[in-house]
């Protein structure tokens, strides 16, 4: 199965995706903001990211630019629920504009969440 990076900074969700993950094969490791998940990339080999969008010092978007912007082809799944300054209509699109490959919608089922994976590797 894969090596995923989850950079979430909701302990809870972070806590629910991590057992997702490894319910399903999956090895997990985990970062709570972009500047972490970053510093976790240049130290370890990744088959694929899972980042939310709204982060304190480095956010998903910031994060998707720095890993693009390096040339790294790493499939990038984003998962946000908005924020009152910047509704879901904003986000996807932009981090799609970034380099996502895939954008789920907090909250979402499990099952949408191993098919974007799925996806999101076999495009990668």
């Amino acid at each position: 199965m894969a090596n995923i990076l989850l950079v979430e900074d909701s302990h809870e969700v972070s806590l629910t995706v991590q057992e997702i993950l490894s319910a399903a094969g999956h090895t997990v490791a985990t970062a709570e903001n972009g500047t972490q998940a970053l510093a976790r990339l240049k130290t370890g080999s990744f088959d694929l990211i899972i980042s939310d969008i709204w982060m304190p010092e480095m956010d998903g978007i910031a994060l998707l630019k720095a890993v693009r912007g390096a040339g790294n082809a790493i499939p990038v799944i984003v998962i946000s629920g908005g924020a009152p300054n910047a509704p879901l209509t904003y986000t996807a699109p932009l981090a799609s504009t970034f380099g996502a490959n895939e954008v789920l919608y907090k909250p979402f089922e499990n099952r949408e969440l191993l098919n974007a994976i799925n996806r999101a590797l076999k495009a990668g």
